[in-house]
């Protein structure tokens, strides 16, 4: 499954933005924690919740 995220986090220097993206994972719990992983290796500190949506396939 594929879900929407977005997460406000911080730089080194204590400079917040908001991260937004996509993510595929089979349940809520390991999206969230992928989105933190993910943002940490980017080199920010998650300084807010995890809001994840499910995203839903493309009709053809």
């Amino acid at each position: 499954m594929t879900w929407k995220f977005t997460v406000e986090a911080a730089d080194s220097k204590g400079r917040r933005g908001k991260h937004s993206g996509l993510i595929d994972s089979h349940s809520e719990a390991s999206a969230r924690q992928g989105v933190i992983e993910s943002v940490q290796a980017a080199g920010y500190q998650p300084c807010g919740a995890v809001t994840l949506k499910p995203k839903r396939p493309h009709r053809l």
